[in-house]
């Protein structure tokens, strides 16, 4: 999926020689893009900005820019503990690493997939509107957990938009309806315990169901699955008593196994 925001990288290196090597070094897509920091420049909207000093860090940051740090043999030891990300061999990061950094940085969701109909991306707090929308239904609540009091779930969504999302790189996501960019659910893929299994979960609005989205997503996300490292396997957790979930992971070629507590049977899919 091809949905850069990302429009500039200043630079603001203290080594000539590592500032012309980090845009020799980089991509060609990239290289057109970096662009020497000055104290007279205008604010560039959408740039993300990358020092190699822990005071330029700071001051940089102090202005409300969204900044990198570049870690290179002159600066090893520094101390970059206020920066939240660390850059090292330009050569290895895409564009699109370069854009979700600048993203998670400036709180922004990231755009995972695109579908026909649909696109998933990672969740907002002005989602939660919708979420309890969907989640009056008594269909959801029947067959999973509710959602928390508001002020519960705002926090435990900044902390998993912080740490599962920034630092894991899957979770829960929203899905969108291309049509008239309404959410319709969330479905996405979270680590277990068990090495090299990713569990896949879904919920759909009522209106939106019997339409073939949670199928159309979930096998977005599931051909997502298998482009990861180290991912071999996809289970879901489904209710015994949940014909509609069910017949969605047959459809998914996913075949039932071991039975779980409250009534949950373990589907699973190997990829």
């Amino acid at each position: 999926m091809n949905n850069t925001i990302l429009n500039k990288i200043i630079v603001d290196i203290s080594d000539k020689t590592v500032e012309k090597a980090f845009k020799e070094n980089s991509a060609e897509n990239i290289s057109g893009r970096i662009f020497p920091y000055s104290e007279d420049s205008y604010p560039f909207s959408d740039s993300l900005y990358v020092c190699d000093t822990p005071e330029g860090c700071d001051a940089l940051i102090k202005k409300g820019y969204p900044v990198a740090a570049l870690v290179h043999e002159g600066n090893r030891d520094a101390d970059f503990s206020s920066v939240k990300y660390i850059l090292e061999q330009p050569e290895d990061i895409s564009l699109e690493d370069y854009d979700h950094i600048y993203r998670r940085i400036c709180g922004l969701p990231v755009d995972i997939m695109e579908t026909d109909r649909l696109i998933i991306r990672e969740t907002m707090l002005e989602d939660l509107d919708r979420f309890y929308e969907i989640y009056e239904d008594p269909e959801v609540i029947s067959f999973m957990e509710p959602l928390f009091p508001r002020d519960e779930e705002e926090a435990y969504q900044q902390n998993y938009i912080r740490n599962v999302y920034s630092l894991l790189g899957i979770g829960l996501w929203t899905v969108i309806r291309k049509e008239d960019d309404m959410i319709i659910g969330r479905m996405g893929i979270e680590y277990t315990t068990e090495e090299g299994n990713v569990e896949l979960g879904f919920v759909v609005d009522a209106g939106a169901r019997r339409q073939g989205y949670a199928y159309e997503a979930c096998t977005a996300i599931i051909d997502y699955a298998r482009t990861m490292n180290g991912v071999d396997r996809v289970t879901a957790r489904v209710r015994h008593d949940n014909n509609v979930s069910q017949n969605l992971c047959r459809k998914l070629n996913m075949t039932p196994g071991r039975e779980l507590n409250d009534g949950l049977v373990e589907w699973t899919l190997d990829l």
